[in-house]
């Protein structure tokens, strides 16, 4: 298993494991890591700095492909004994997209050691069986998420049915592996005209290059078929064992959909930027994990 580990200058500092998202790899959080591991050299408070720790999910770039399961649990299984091997008695965990899963997974696998959890976002999503319970607003906003999510293509649909049947085409062309990418990074970026309007092309190029030098196009696509729900696609529920804090909150519904199943410590509303908030807005990103966390560690007994 590859991974990254950039221990703070400040002795102190929080241990935090980043789990980055599909189709991104650990290079999505290069511009997080300075302002989270050196927050004195960044203009930030270094009280609140962490040793971070970036793994490469199983099948992702640098990381063998599993010879078993990928599932969500055994990924976080995993991720919570790289920490104990690290040393890190106590850690936060955090993340997007895939890593949404993987963050909160790793509390309920680890809850004596996690101190917190933050993620991105995609907690808090209604679904059709919690239509009945909704006032007339709450429906027509869930209808207006509807039509946002039912736009694009179905990743989740197609990965989970045949992912080596569309691994041959991207392994075989880098063309159609950068096609495939940008597409999904133009879904991903709704309130930007192309990616490049908010990420740095090089960074993007960087990601879809590790893909094709690593041959992980199809491997990095096991999640989804693995499932990331019993029946398909299901949003992450979360955990209450740890608290839990998000960069992206969203609507009163969302956060009492969430609270049924999260202890909500951190819920901002006006955050900026698209779903890989790590590579569009890595200071604010950073000082939101700070925020949170700040918060986290202050209610521990």
């Amino acid at each position: 298993m590859h991974f990254l580990h950039v221990r703070s200058p400040e002795p102190d500092a929080l241990p935090l494991i980043l789990t980055h998202g599909w189709p991104n790899s650990f290079v999505e959080f290069t511009k997080t890591i300075g302002p989270l591991t050196d927050p004195r050299s960044h203009g930030a408070d270094p009280a609140q700095a962490f040793h971070v720790v970036v793994p490469s999910v199983p099948g992702f770039a640098f990381s063998e492909a599993p010879r078993v399961g990928c599932s969500v649990e055994r990924v976080a299984r995993m991720w919570a004994e790289l920490m104990s091997r690290l040393g890190y008695d106590s850690y936060g965990t955090q993340g997007g997209d895939l890593g949404a899963y993987v963050a909160p997974a790793i509390a309920e696998a680890d809850p004596e050691h996690v101190v917190g959890v933050h993620i991105d976002g995609g907690i808090g999503f209604p679904t059709e069986a919690d239509v009945p319970g909704m006032t007339d607003d709450e429906r027509a906003e869930y209808e207006m998420m509807q039509q946002w999510m039912t736009g694009g293509v179905d990743h989740h649909t197609l990965l989970r049915a045949a992912p080596q049947t569309f691994a041959h085409a991207w392994h075989d062309s880098p063309v159609a592996l950068l096609a495939w990418m940008l597409q999904k990074f133009r879904e991903f970026t709704p309130m930007a005209d192309v990616p490049e309007d908010v990420m740095n092309r090089d960074h993007v190029l960087t990601n879809v290059s590790l893909y094709w030098f690593t041959g992980t196009s199809g491997s990095s696509s096991w999640p989804m078929y693995e499932g990331l729900g019993d029946d398909g696609f299901a949003w992450p529920t979360g955990q209450k064992a740890v608290p839990t804090g998000v960069y992206g909150g969203g609507s009163a519904l969302m956060r009492r959909l969430a609270e049924r199943n999260n202890t909500i410590l951190h819920w901002p509303e006006a955050n900026p930027g698209n779903h890989f908030v790590a590579m569009e807005v890595p200071d604010v990103h950073a000082a939101d994990i700070r925020t949170f966390f700040g918060k986290a560690l202050r209610r521990r007994p």
